[in-house]
């Protein structure tokens, strides 16, 4: 008999480009591979693609870009399409990716009976909380409706999330720091609780072949040919630490003016005018450049023609694909000691470790790198075979689908 799952997800891939969206496509198509029927309900970033489609065997039933922003109407068009693929197929297991979109399907009494398991990338409450309060007003009187407001969301928040959990035979998670997170905010036991890496396509994600021209590469990416390549691939939002770094250029700037580097930052967020108003303001236009979304099929190029990736966050970093991809293709990564990436940069050499989250810090690691880039070369190859040994999707839903079987009683 064949094994069907009902994905829940606010956003996917190919649709939109994010760690936990990618890792939610990657594990779908892989357990769509191994025999399971996968029908994924996600939410449209624009409205010119296809209500249903299937892509690399998984069935994506979309909802509107207008029914996603009204939580009234985002349930109803998820009620709508469970009851479609319930009419389709026997449901045997639901895997929760998105809380807010977990929590509405599971109102849904056609499910009830469905075992469930829950991916933990990172608490909605923290998200939320961090990026609300980077837009706290200034003035006392809004500043406590602000408070009251964001108080009462956080609740709803938490309630959501919580249920999800309650609902779950199994959680999953993608670092210990993740479990350990999970456990203080929610202090649940009852369900399996687990901890699964991320992964990364190790047929993609591989290191500049021997054949291939750096400096040629460089030029096809519009980069400079002249000076050291430094990347970050983040979501241009409050927690990824963007301000920091680019404060912390400005300190090398300050301190080593002969001192030559160009960092291309990639992504898309809120924080994009900001950004770029400050590297204005740091006068780093000839040294630093948002580069916008990075396309998923160019992202390896731009690893491997980087010298080094930076990872800057200031908090809550369950895991960071991301990381694993630039460790894959040989790029040895710096990276702020904040969650998950403690656990994966520890393995290839504490060295990779940046000592804090302030400017500071993460200034004087990669002044360090650039004044004598070649202990961080020479860590190359154990990057990528870190990368190898313990990320690659194969073996990461290998783990998924013994866990699902556990969960079925198989």
């Amino acid at each position: 008999m064949k094994r069907s799952l009902l994905s829940l997800q606010y956003y996917c891939l190919p649709d939109e480009v994010g760690g936990a969206w990618g890792l939610t496509h990657e594990v779908n198509k892989r357990l769509v591979a191994r025999g399971w029927e996968v029908h994924l309900i996600t939410c449209k970033p624009s409205d010119d693609l296809p209500d249903h489609e299937v892509i690399e065997g998984v069935h994506f039933h979309r909802i509107r870009v207008r029914d996603s922003k009204h939580i009234f109407n985002l349930w109803r068009a998820i009620k709508r399409n469970v009851n479609n693929i319930c009419r389709q197929t026997s449901l045997s297991l639901i895997h929760i990716h998105n809380p807010l979109v977990g929590y509405l399907a599971l109102l849904n009494p056609l499910l009830k009976t469905v075992p469930k398991v829950t991916h933990f990338h990172s608490s909605w409450l923290d998200e939320e909380r961090i990026n609300r309060q980077a837009a706290k007003p200034s003035s006392s009187g809004a500043k406590l409706f602000f408070h009251l407001k964001l108080a009462c969301i956080l609740r709803v928040i938490k309630f959501m999330e919580g249920r999800c959990f309650q609902s779950s035979r199994s959680i999953l998670f993608l670092s210990e720091y993740s479990r350990g997170h999970f456990l203080k905010l929610y202090r649940k036991k009852k369900a399996r609780l687990r901890v699964i890496p991320g992964g990364v396509d190790v047929n993609a994600f591989f290191p500049l072949k021997p054949d291939q021209d750096l400096a040629k590469l460089r030029q096809e990416l519009k980069l400079p040919t002249d000076r050291p390549i430094l990347l970050t691939v983040r979501r241009l939002e409050a927690r990824m630490g963007l301000e920091n770094l680019i404060g912390a250029m400005g300190q090398i700037v300050q301190r080593c003016p002969d001192l030559n580097f160009f960092l291309a930052m990639g992504g898309k967020g809120s924080l994009e005018k900001k950004l770029n108003a400050l590297i204005e303001q740091n006068d780093l236009k000839d040294k630093i450049q948002l580069v916008g979304m990075i396309p998923r099929d160019v992202l390896p190029s731009y690893y491997r023609a980087a010298d080094v990736f930076i990872l800057p966050t200031l908090s809550i970093e369950g895991f960071g694909l991301v990381t694993i991809e630039a460790l894959a293709t040989g790029l040895p990564v710096l990276g702020t000691p904040v969650g998950g990436t403690v656990e994966i940069l520890r393995g290839v050499d504490d060295s990779l470790l940046f000592p804090g989250t302030s400017v500071e810090a993460i200034s004087l690691r990669i002044e360090k790198y650039l004044k004598n880039p070649k202990p961080f070369e020479a860590l190359k190859s154990r990057c990528q075979e870190r990368a190898v040994a313990h990320y690659s999707w194969d073996r990461v839903v290998d783990l998924i689908d013994e866990e699902f079987a556990l969960v079925l009683g198989k």
